[in-house]
């Protein structure tokens, strides 16, 4: 079973661009978690989720537009379930022997779980693992770890948002495809954030998915422009500039991370091409990405060059064979040979690829 937890376009997960700190008030009387948003780690404002999932003003100090507006009955019960379901849990699954949960909890001074991007995280180490573990495993070991780890409270706010985080993932299978436009993927990335509003509210979308919103925003706009036959190279390029410019300023870091190994390959290339010495280019390296990536870099020239001089003293070889007068069965049959005695599986593909290059 695989379901699609993580929203957006971007492989880009790195860092978030939100840090919306959220707390959870204690379960009230009418036996329903009473969500409060908490700002500082121990101020109470208004519920995120209550009884009332209509956008309402639950606590009655402000409007609830940021509230969920799907209602989710029964999480504390599911709750207690799961927990009974641990004390049978099988071995940790292989794929996590060796590793800490990724992300850490937070309860406020209130008891109340503060929602922010770690949250996400730690859902996503134990969802990782179905397929090793059932799904009824994964979701005992997820209640098991909130338990664990926070007050009984915020243990199970937690547990209703990863019961709404889940119901979001599901709801975003149904969504269809986009066609690959720019406008299909703009409506594809507007469904899954009304999606996220219905299942998460405002605040917790934003913590969960802030820095990917902002990011896919960016690439939709930057793809819009690339696409706009009506400007001129000039228009373009100060339009993208203003993009980039726009970017908060943690998806800009990103960008610029992301951006740096191509703009040291062509500052080399430029270099080369000036007549620099090996040790000029490992100087540029180790000052653009420190010594380690340049050492790697440097190796990895090193196997190029030994890989195009067997692959010129392969086509000199080729060229022999072309030259020699066999009939064509038996030159393709001696190229053949010469292949598989000079690469190994892998590389002839590549081989056999860069010769249709070559015809």
């Amino acid at each position: 079973m695989r379901r699609l937890w993580i929203g957006g376009f971007s492989l880009f997960l790195v860092v978030f661009l939100v840090l919306t700190f959220v707390g959870f008030p204690k379960k009230g009387d009418s036996g329903r978690a009473d969500f409060s948003v908490s700002t500082d780690g121990s101020e109470s404002g208004r519920s995120l989720i209550g009884r009332d999932v209509t956008g309402s003003n639950v606590s009655g100090n402000e409007s609830g537009n940021d509230l969920p507006r799907r209602a989710l009955e029964g999480s504390d019960e599911r709750f207690e379930h799961y927990l009974q379901l641990a004390g049978d849990l099988p071995p940790t699954p292989r794929s996590l022997e060796g590793t800490e949960v990724d992300g850490e909890l937070r309860a406020d001074a209130d008891g109340n779980l503060v929602i922010e991007p770690d949250i996400r995280r730690v859902f996503d180490y134990f969802l990782s693992t179905v397929g090793e573990d059932d799904v009824e495993q994964v979701k005992s070991r997820i209640a098991l770890h909130l338990a664990e780890v926070l007050p009984d409270s915020a243990a199970r706010q937690a547990w209703e948002l990863f019961e709404r985080y889940e119901a979001y993932g599901e709801a975003m299978e149904a969504l269809p495809q986009h066609d690959g436009t720019v406008a299909g993927m703009g409506e594809s990335l507007k469904q899954r954030q009304q999606l996220r509003q219905e299942w998460l509210g405002q605040n917790v979308a934003e913590s969960f998915y802030g820095f990917d919103d902002a990011f896919d925003n960016y690439t939709l706009a930057r793809m819009a422009v690339q696409q706009d036959e009506s400007l001129s190279a000039e228009e373009q390029a100060a339009r993208l500039q203003a993009l980039e410019d726009d970017l908060p300023a943690p998806v800009r870091e990103v960008r610029q991370r992301a951006n740096l190994p191509v703009q040291v390959s062509q500052d080399v290339a430029a270099l080369r091409e000036a007549g620099a010495t090996d040790h000029e280019i490992r100087a540029l390296r180790e000052a653009a990405l420190g010594r380690e990536a340049a050492e790697r870099l440097e190796a990895l020239d090193q196997q190029r060059a030994q890989w195009d001089q067997r692959y010129a003293e392969y086509r000199r070889q080729v060229a022999e064979i072309a030259a020699s007068g066999l009939a064509p069965e038996d030159q393709e049959r001696e190229v053949a040979r010469l292949r598989e005695n000079t690469f190994d599986e892998q590389e002839r593909r590549r081989v056999q690829a860069l010769d249709r290059m070559q015809e």
